[in-house]
């Protein structure tokens, strides 16, 4: 004890920070000093080591201030444990690694409260070194507590990656027989996994640390407010509530001494997020000011922990039409922001987005008031907020929002596994505020920076390449005069009732960028389901199923689809435009492209010389294809007789689509046809040669892959415009595939992927080896069918063929017959041979197949047979003229179905000469 210590309560400095730390347990000595207690403790062992100078009563000394600060900060008063934990650590310096460790980890943790979260960060790696030095006996558990810390830290700097792999290692570290450390890391990850918007994940591992048995009221509360906030993002309103309402409760009587009030802050959040979810802005306006009061009232008005309820605060009252306040609070958390987190941080690009909208909104409720205003005496004024110019300032507000996302997403895609990273695309809305301006070349910009950048992560995965995103003038050089790239999107507008819409870029070899306004999403969604529905009716009466007959003919759909979808664009395209490269978004992948019909009832396909789809503008910029057409063999995959399944009815919705594959004889002739085409030394497989082993092992890359079997996709249960949750609905990526010869031989038994039952999900053609392979085709049901990802594309099998290595893939959008593909098929190919664009040659063909057809029966039938066909490249658009098939050897076809017309003229000239010779 010090010379002339008073203190009745003094415990060994050593000792201190046991009791600090751990200040819920009861001490087996006595109970936890106060921090008025502590404070006496450490002034006089200041005072004895001033008087002895000796290295033990400094040691002393800076234990006891380290018990001092934890005891501080667990109070809420980090400012003031901050001085006493960096004198703390000081005089540790010298201290063994396991004490400097300690009191280097109590310092991170208030600067983080303090919002140093940087400086925390680098701290926390040091504490991490140091107890890694340790003998191995020594490092647990403080290590894994350490890795925990820094894992937080990394989370809140925005370091995802590094913080999920933490978070991964700690866990699968904790040993089963450690409950509270184990439920406390699942709730780290959890809330991990809730920041990228997997929220199942995230859901998941808080049901499994709830489940566990241990004793912490406080954790266990966390926990469920974690859950509860998880099922609000998935949907589950009723459960969501219910859990708020229980842990905001329980939060106020735990939390009852006004010194420990601010700790129920996160619970009241969350009930206020629940109720603006719902529509109630002023009831959750309402919650967040009393959480931004509580927090103000314990932590002052600068503390970081201030930047959740203001952004939240700024949210309820923008939604409520209060845009003055939401901008003064949105404005603050920005600037606390500024103070406390990195400039690129996912909570920064949030903040910014909802300031630069809040600004769009304000300056779209002044524009109304002032039109109001001019139209009650009488004047005209022109602004109004379809016309609105948005003020310079506001525009720089959307640069700045839209430049810290796409830093964001240069960083994200790169990480972690595709669930996730989808997930993590869904919380970047890049191109909703660019459109909002109506500016094009900032919207061309964003679009050809964001659009399909996870699929070209993915493709550059392994290699030495790298994304270049390159500018729109630079997209522009790779357009040939007579050419045109179109480039859509699906965006929310910035009205006070915002609606989702579609959008396009119209790029021409010469001038600026064009934005052109198309329709909504609502009514596109409308416009295919009626289109569906029809083509269902015509699928059924050709195969002699009857049934009433939609109201509505194909004629009355395709017209407002071209009306609403591609009439806007047609506008802006010059004469002598006749080639096209189109990179839709979100539904429009489902556009019936060659059959939409124009003004005078004529197929887009007679209008254009080619219309092929890409993913994004990049494609345009990138290398040509590798070969052509006919420089290598070809490997032709041909089923047309499938074994039968033994599998009972009602076992899953593949299964029992499996159980009734039918034959296909027209895919024979198909391959046949095909066969006779292709190059010297090609491969023809077919029926039980036709394997996903013979796919999977291939000699080598084919020049052209061709594939005449069945496809399959599995129709979701979520609408439309719902938001992905990958984890919770993983099927998606496995809703769709190709099946080979023993497809329907899959059993409820058989694993969800293996590498010879025949069913090739787009996860296992990913994975095929098709570098060097130019062109795709899938001659199958449905194989360009898929579930559309805003901005990311169209997740399915020509994403996996694309992944694979393919430059250029022929899929098919909705149900084919065998029967009529043959000789679609065969002319698509002698186009695509005789001018090595096959992208113009199936458009070519598509126009060969469905103009001249009289009544719309007979046009409906040439929709259904030959429509569906897109062509979809990841190269630059290559142009040309009619394409013209040379004769070869003598025209027996064309001479034998003249030969009825040659036999009847020649029996008109006998007949007139037999009349001569008898008069």
């Amino acid at each position: 004890m010090p010379p002339g210590c008073r203190h009745a309560l003094y415990l060994p400095a050593c000792l201190l920070l046991t009791v600090a730390i751990a200040a819920a347990e009861e001490a087996t000595v006595t109970a936890p000093p106060s921090e008025g207690e502590l404070e006496e403790v450490a002034a006089e062992w200041k005072a004895a080591w001033e008087k002895s100078g000796s290295a033990a009563d400094s040691l002393s000394y800076g234990l006891t201030l380290q018990g001092l600060g934890i005891i501080e900060r667990t109070a809420g008063k980090p400012a003031e444990a901050k001085p006493h934990l960096e004198e703390a650590v000081q005089r540790l310096a010298t201290a063994e690694p396991a004490a400097r460790a300690d009191a280097l980890e109590a310092l991170a943790l208030t600067r983080e409260d303090l919002g140093e979260v940087e400086t925390a960060g680098t701290e926390l790696r040091q504490v991490v070194a140091l107890r890694e030095a340790l003998p191995p006996e020594e490092r647990e558990p403080s290590l894994g507590q350490g890795r925990d810390h820094l894992a937080l830290n990394l989370l809140i700097q925005g370091h995802y990656p590094e913080a999920g792999d933490l978070f991964e290692k700690t866990l699968a570290a904790t040993p089963p027989g450690d409950p509270l450390s184990r439920a406390r890391r699942l709730g780290y990850l959890g809330r991990y996994l809730h920041t990228l918007g997997s929220h199942a994940r995230a859901a998941a591992a808080c049901r499994e640390a709830l489940d566990l048995k241990f004793d912490d009221d406080e954790l266990r509360l966390t926990l469920t407010s974690q859950l509860a906030l998880a099922e609000l993002r998935l949907g589950r309103l009723d459960e969501a509530r219910h859990n708020m309402e229980t842990c905001a409760e329980q939060a106020c009587a735990l939390y009852q001494d006004p010194a420990l009030a601010f700790r129920a802050e996160p619970y009241l959040n969350n009930l206020g997020v629940l109720d603006l979810s719902q529509g109630r802005a002023l009831e959750a306006a309402t919650t967040f000011a009393e959480s931004l009061r509580l927090l103000e009232a314990a932590r002052g008005t600068e503390d970081a922990s201030l930047i959740r309820p203001l952004n939240n605060l700024g949210c309820a009252e923008q939604a409520a039409g209060d845009y003055k306040r939401a901008g003064q609070h949105l404005q603050r958390a920005a600037d606390l922001q500024a103070k406390h987190l990195p400039r690129v941080h996912l909570r920064v690009a949030e903040t910014a987005r909802n300031l630069a909208r809040n600004s769009l909104l304000a300056g779209y409720a002044d524009a109304t008031a002032e039109t109001r205003r001019a139209t009650e005496i009488g004047h005209e004024l022109l602004t109004d907020m379809g016309r609105h110019e948005i003020a310079a300032d506001v525009v720089a507000e959307i640069d700045r929002a839209t430049g810290i996302g796409l830093e964001l997403l240069d960083e994200m895609v790169r990480h972690g596994s595709e669930q996730e990273r989808l997930n993590f695309l869904q919380r970047l809305d890049l191109v909703s505020l660019p459109c909002a301006t109506g500016d094009p070349a900032r919207i061309a910009g964003v679009l050809a920076a964001s659009k399909a950048r996870l699929l070209d992560a993915m493709i550059e995965e392994g290699t030495t390449k790298s994304t270049v995103v390159p500018s729109w003038e630079e997209i522009q050089k790779t357009l040939k005069p007579g050419s045109a790239f179109v480039d859509a999107c699906r965006y929310l507008d910035t009205s006070t009732e915002p609606q989702m819409r579609y959008g396009a870029i119209v790029l021409l070899p010469q001038g600026p960028p064009k934005w052109v306004p198309l329709g909504n999403s609502a009514d596109l969604d409308r416009w295919l389901g009626l289109f569906r529905k029809r083509l269902s009716w015509r699928t059924g009466e050709l195969a002699g199923t009857h049934s009433p007959a939609p109201a509505l003919t194909m004629r009355s759909v395709l017209r407002p689809l071209y009306d609403g979808y591609w009439e806007p664009i047609a506008r802006e395209l010059p004469a002598g435009t006749e080639h096209i490269a189109f990179s839709p978004d979100g539904a429009l992948h489902f556009l019936p492209l060659a059959a939409l019909l124009d003004g005078s009832m004529q197929p887009l396909c007679a209008r254009y010389l080619q219309v092929v789809t890409v993913t994004s503008a990049r494609d345009l910029a990138g290398t040509a294809a590798p070969q052509r057409l006919d420089a290598s063999p070809w490997t032709v995959f041909g089923v047309s007789d499938f074994p039968k399944s033994t599998e009972p009815p009602g076992e899953s919705q593949l299964l029992d689509l499996l159980g009734g594959l039918g034959s296909m004889p027209g895919t024979a002739e198909e391959t046949r046809l095909i066969g006779k085409l292709a190059p010297p030394g090609s491969v023809l497989l077919r029926d039980a040669a036709a394997t996903e082993s013979a796919l999977a092992h291939l000699a080598q890359p084919p020049a052209v892959l061709h594939l005449g079997s069945h496809a399959f996709f599995l129709s979701s249960h979520l609408a439309a415009d719902a938001v992905l949750d990958f984890d919770e609905n993983e099927d998606l990526l496995y809703s769709g595939g190709l099946l080979l010869h023993g497809a329907a031989l899959r059993t409820a038994n058989s694993p969800l992927i293996s590498g010879t039952d025949d069913v090739l999900f787009p996860s296992e053609v990913a994975k095929l080896s098709l570098h060097g392979t130019r062109l795709v085709t899938l001659s199958s049901c449905e194989s360009g069918a898929g579930t559309a990802v805003s901005g990311e594309g169209l997740l399915g099998l020509r994403r996996g063929f694309a992944l694979a290595g393919a430059r250029e893939i022929a899929v098919a959008l909705w149900p084919v017959s065998d029967r009529s593909t043959p000789q679609f098929m065969e002319r698509f190919y002698r186009l695509a041979l005789a001018s090595d664009r096959p992208g113009q040659a199936l458009w070519q063909c598509q126009r060969e197949f469905l103009t001249g057809v009289n009544n719309d029966d007979e046009f409906e039938a040439a929709v259904l047979r030959y429509g569906p066909f897109v062509m979809s490249q990841n190269t630059p658009l290559e142009t040309g003229g009619e394409i013209i098939v040379k004769q070869v050897g003598f025209p027996w076809k064309p001479t034998l179905l003249a030969l009825p017309l040659l036999l009847f003229l020649l029996a008109r000239l006998w007949a007139k000469g037999s009349k001569r010779t008898a008069e």
